[in-house]
């Protein structure tokens, strides 16, 4: 029968509180099955595992069991289309977003996949990673998920901004009774590292239909330990020796310390006879792996206040804790300078490495004389300590078919950093001294309250040359959201089902580094600055629309509205095609966009390096004086000291290679990055055991936000506004052309380089697409039940936009970084009690070149220039069985075992990640080797 055109009207009003509840509400709904939402859709359905018009993966609570995982990030990894540069709190000591993990999906990067907790967002990670901000993976604990949906097309048209490359959305349990304990710890059979531990308990009282509430708590803690290098090397692959002569080897940059020409200094407790010099054993301090602690807790709670009304809410909360380590600062003349930017007066800034002067009581030679040197009292350390959280209250209930829903809720995080181990520049003048003296003072190295080589330093010395530094950030959110959903009008394949919503968010974010770092004091430091907050709204609606019994349809749209630009509507169109009972087609095209954030469009600032800078104006100069200097060299007889200092002073001429300080600025004027979704695909369940999906992709983003690289901007450096290239104004104290005789012979076209400042702005775009492929079965046999399944992805296209050359570059599927087909293949067999799980990860192998622009790391060069072979010269094909075992004795326990890696297999080597002269493994999973994780669970009642 149709619907009364005033009843959606009423029912906004009702969840608006402007009409009673009570008056408001109608006999109960006839249909009584529980309808819940799922990724992909705002109207509720009955059965979560129908294929829908667009593409989802679920992860189910028993397969996240057998998978042998210990945190959300881990069991997200297994996914084929998640990607390895995806930020992980293994590596994030070495970027700014020290202490998380984000997720990537589609290679389009962490800021385009949206993360949702039970379907609401959840806030971004304090600390931004340069300019992206991330949801953090570590913040949600895995065993108090319920499943993982995972929408591989974008969904802006329902979740809005940064839903691009897809929407992962995590359920937690919920309506849970009883009391649930488990425990787990992990380790590597080979070398009894990369020990980890994680403990949970879950417990739920009241039944909501019998009782009228239901209350559910988890406590889940997890702990990771460190180690270093020197615990593991020696598992290592021996291909790594055979390509870098410096793998496994000491460094001379040691304590106490070698002057050189002289000799190591007194006191040196690792003296290597074969080069005289004092040796450090640096891979005691590289670390492996940092440590981590983690506590997480939600709590949640539903009301039933009456047939047609009920309360919820949700509380989540998280602690984090990593440490990371690395090797001692070290010093030597041999490393050249470092040159930074100072975020304050947009100059750059250079630290010389100096070695003793003549009048040093350690130096001999009568003359400034290199020193190497390792400050093993640097106290270097990084801690980052994160809490995390999310509140919300609501109802929800259901008037005459219709159901709704509202909430509001706070959340936010707090993220503290602080490391020592950097060089303070004012300190290292204090206490040891001026480097930039053409002749050092006498007392370098060697002041009377300063810092005493090979000596015990005091606090207040070491606190001045090794500062504690880092950020305290901060990010809040509220946020208040409704929606309605219900059937409204019939089409001849059945009744229309339409849903409608609002969200109102005020989000800030404040990220603040300490004084000296803001400063620019700190040797090498790069910095990111914030401090700004947004109000923004959104409105949606959904229409599902049965056209005839075979033929569905979806239409979607959202409107956003953010400070800074016009509203933004993100479309949806996708179709459902059941053309016979056991064969599906379905296809969606939709727009997705990602609002500018606030480290990009609002008040922000950030200061990097560049490292290896070509100067146009400079290079070809300064390799004339190259070549001229070493003709002079090879000239002169090796007895005469000239030919080492023209040789030296060869060596040293970096115009081709620069290190030029970076800084960032925010853009006001930033426009949202847009994006155009297509998918187009099938389903065929051809016996009712038994179903397969295969779908296409493609997925084309505009306006993508960045900045301009280096190079682009000096390639057009006239068309530059002022203050975005900084040089010397002269050739007066030139460090490369350094008489006005070689100035006017070589004719360099311009000062000396040191800073490059720009904006973030809309430039490039890219281009993905690919297919992919899932397998589902179930089958009976003699043994019991048996579950198979296989997801993969193949990338049939990756292109990105030249900025300076305005085209398309090089498809970069099968290059480096983008493999073209991965896959997981699973099977699980039940026998009685125990269950048997075989899961087998596989990826293509891939060629070590970049885009069009890069000569290098193909075969001509790997055989050239860095005698590999062709088979070297690529990233070998990628391949993993793991094996889980899980008995249950009895109802209440379960007990499981999970080798991960169960035969042993090394990962390939990535050279061009490892790098000429590589010391350190490019993939930890090289030491790793078979992996056993021993869990167990038990169920009170």
């Amino acid at each position: 029968m149709q619907r009364n055109t005033l009843k959606p009207l009423v029912g906004a009003l009702a969840l608006a509180g402007l009409i009673p509840l009570t008056a408001a509400a109608q006999a109960p709904r006839p249909e009584q099955i529980e309808r819940v939402e799922v990724i992909g859709s705002r109207i509720k359905r009955i059965n979560i595992d129908d294929e829908t018009a667009t593409p989802i993966t679920l992860i189910t609570r028993d397969e996240i069991q057998r998978s042998g995982v210990a945190t959300t990030r881990d069991l997200l990894e297994t996914l084929p289309g998640f990607n390895s540069n995806s930020l992980s709190d293994l590596n994030g000591g070495n970027s700014f977003g020290n202490g998380g993990s984000g997720a990537s999906l589609r290679n389009l990067g962490k800021q385009s996949t949206l993360v949702l907790l039970n379907s609401r967002r959840i806030a971004a990670y304090p600390l931004a990673d340069y300019n992206e901000v991330f949801s953090n993976l570590d913040s949600l604990p895995v065993d108090a998920i319920e499943r993982v949906e995972v929408l591989k097309s974008g969904g802006s048209a329902l979740y809005g901004s940064d839903a691009v490359a897809g929407v992962i959305n995590i359920v937690t349990r919920s309506s849970f009774q009883g009391l649930t304990v488990s425990a787990n710890t992990q380790k590597s059979l080979k070398s009894h590292q990369f020990k980890d531990q994680a403990a949970a308990i879950t417990g739920g009282i009241g039944n909501l239909a019998t009782d009228g509430f239901n209350i559910l708590a988890n406590l889940d803690y997890y702990h990771r330990g460190d180690f270093f290098w020197r615990d593991v090397l020696q598992y290592s692959n021996p291909a790594y020796k055979e390509f870098s002569p410096g793998f496994d080897t000491p460094s001379s940059y040691s304590y106490p310390g070698n002057i050189i020409g002289q000799g190591p200094i007194a006191g040196c407790k690792l003296f290597n006879a074969s080069n005289t010099l004092c040796m450090y054993d640096r891979y005691d301090r590289f670390s492996v792996q940092p440590s981590a602690d983690r506590v997480s807790g939600i709590v949640s709670a539903k009301l039933k206040m009456s047939e047609h009304l009920q309360g919820f809410s949700e509380v989540l909360y998280s602690n984090t804790k990593n440490t990371y380590q690395n090797a001692h600062n070290y010093y030597g003349a041999g490393l050249g300078s470092v040159v930074w930017g100072d975020p304050n007066s947009n100059a750059a800034r250079t630290f010389y490495y100096r070695g003793l002067p003549a009048q040093h009581p350690l130096n001999h030679t009568g003359e400034e004389v290199e020193f190497r040197y390792r400050f093993s009292d640097d106290g270097q350390s990084n801690h980052v300590q994160t809490d995390q959280y999310r509140v919300l209250a609501g109802l929800k209930g259901d008037w005459n078919g219709w159901d709704w829903e509202t909430a509001a809720g706070v959340m936010g995080g707090k993220t503290t950093q602080r490391q020592r181990g950097l060089f303070s520049d004012s300190g290292f003048k204090e206490v040891i001294g001026d480097y930039n003296k053409d002749t050092l003072d006498a007392d370098f190295f060697n002041k009377p309250n300063g810092y005493k080589i090979g000596q015990p330093n005091s606090a207040a010395v070491l606190d001045k040359l090794f500062p504690s530094i880092g950020y305290d950030a901060k990010v809040t959110q509220s946020f208040v959201d409704g929606k309605i959903s219900g059937e409204y009008g019939r089409l001849p394949g059945g009744a229309i089902n339409f849903a409608a919503g609002f969200e109102l968010r005020h989000e800030s974010m404040k990220i603040a580094p300490d004084a000296l770092s803001a400063s620019g004091d700190i040797v090498g430091l790069g910095t990111v600055r914030a401090d700004a907050g947004r109000s923004f709204s959104a409105v949606f609606v959904e229409a599902d629309l049965p056209v005839t019994q075979q033929l569905n349809a979806q239409l979607a749209g959202r409107l956003d509205k953010f400070p800074g630009f016009a509203a933004h509507f993100s479309p949806k169109l996708a179709l459902r095609a059941q053309l016979v009972p056991e064969f599906m087609l379905r296809g969606s095209v939709e727009g997705g966009f990602r609002a500018p954030n606030l480290t990009e469009s609002a008040t922000s600032s950030k200061s990097a390096f560049d490292n290896g800078v070509s100067d146009p104006k400079r290079c070809d100069a300064a390799s004339a004086l190259i070549r001229d200097l070493i003709a002079q060299a090879n000239a002169l007889p090796d007895s005469d000291p000239n030919k080492t200092l023209l040789q030296a002073r060869a060596d040293n001429i970096d115009e081709c290679r620069r290190g030029v300080a970076s800084v960032v600025r925010n853009n006001p004027g930033l426009k949202p990055e847009t994006s155009r979704i297509v998918n187009l695909g099938l389903a065929f369940q051809p016996f009712k055991s038994f179903s397969t999906t295969l779908d296409y992709y493609a997925v084309t983003r505009t306006n993508e936000i960045g900045t301009k690289g280096t190079a682009d901007l000096l390639g057009a450096e006239a068309q530059q506004a002022p203050g975005t290239i900084v040089r010397a104004p002269d050739f007066n104290n030139d460090p490369t052309f350094v008489t006005a005789a070689e100035v006017a012979k070589y004719k360099p076209l311009a000062g000396r380089l040191s800073l490059v400042s720009g904006q973030f702005e809309n430039l490039a775009k890219t281009q993905t697409s690919g297919i992919d492929w899932s397998m589902n079965g179930q089958f009976s046999d003699p043994l019991g039940r048996l579950a198979l399944s296989f997801d993969s992805t193949y990338l049939l296209s990756y292109k990105q936009y030249s900025t300076s050359d305005l085209r398309y570059g090089d498809n970069l599927a099968g290059r480096w970084g983008y493999a073209r087909f991965n896959f997981k293949l699973r099977a699980s067999q039940e026998w009685g009690s125990w269950t048997h799980t075989l899961s087998y990860f596989w990826a293509s192998s891939t060629t070590l070149t970049k885009d069009y622009y890069d000569t290098t790391w193909n075969v001509e060069d790997c055989a050239k220039n860095k005698n590999l072979t062709a088979d070297q010269c690529k990233v070998a094909t990628y391949n993993r069985l793991d094996y889980n075992l899980a008995w249950r004795p009895m109802k209440a326990l379960t007990l499981s075992a999970n080798l991960r890696n169960l035969t042993g297999r090394r990962p390939p080597i990535d050279y061009r990640n490892f790098g000429q002269g590589g010391i350190i493994p490019d993939n930890r999973e090289d030491v790793m080797g078979r992996m056993l994780r021993l869990a167990a669970e038990y169920r009170f009642f």
